[in-house]
């Protein structure tokens, strides 16, 4: 922990900000590990209601399928639900499915723009520390005083050193963190969609 003071006091004040966003796309990381499982958009439910359906069974699935809690399965719900209803023809559930699929696009990329901004962000802070730290040493060399100005030039160049490594340390892994769940997300949505696309080939 002294470690952690220590480093925070050499890199200046930048290390704040920078900690502070560091803790964030942590933060975010971990909340879109939960949240981007598979069985929080497909459920074995719906292995099940695509044998009722197979069966002929429609409204054996849409009872199914009520009590499943994946988003996957309320989407598709909807969708059954307003084909028994009569307010889609058969020739309208891609398109309708589809519709419902482009919803759960802002679950998929939630927080992912943060990421993106502490990624782009973390650098440029790193780099204003830097800044200020080499200002130390410039100054260092305009004090006649050499035990003072080797204090400043010491100082200066621990904080633009530290700041810049900080700032990349934080920048590298929000940009990984990005690309994985925006990966991971787009496979996610594609096999969601084959899935219940399967179901609209299924109804009578």
């Amino acid at each position: 922990m002294e470690g952690v003071f220590a480093l925070l006091k050499t890199g200046g004040l930048v290390m704040y900000p920078l900690l502070l966003l560091s803790v964030v796309s942590w933060a975010v990381a971990i909340e879109r590990l939960i949240n981007l499982r598979s069985s929080n958009f497909l459920s074995k439910n719906l292995k099940e209601a695509k044998n009722l359906l197979r069966n002929g069974d429609l409204d054996g699935a849409i009872k199914l399928l009520s009590l499943d809690t994946s988003l996957g399965s309320k989407a598709l719900l909807r969708v059954l639900e307003d084909f028994k209803g009569g307010k889609v023809p058969k020739n309208g559930l891609t398109e309708a499915l589809r519709t419902e699929i482009d919803l759960l696009v802002p679950k998929v990329e939630k927080n992912l723009a943060l990421l993106s901004t502490i990624a782009s962000l973390s650098p440029l802070i790193g780099l204003f520390g830097t800044i200020t730290g080499l200002i130390k040493v410039f100054n260092a060399f305009s004090i006649n005083q050499s035990e003072t100005a080797l204090n400043l030039l010491a100082s200066g160049i621990g904080e633009a050193l530290v700041a810049a490594a900080t700032g990349l340390a934080v920048a590298i892994p929000a940009l990984f963190f990005y690309w994985v769940f925006r990966i991971w997300g787009s496979n996610l949505l594609n096999r969601l969609e084959e899935e219940l696309l399967e179901f609209v080939r299924l109804l009578p």
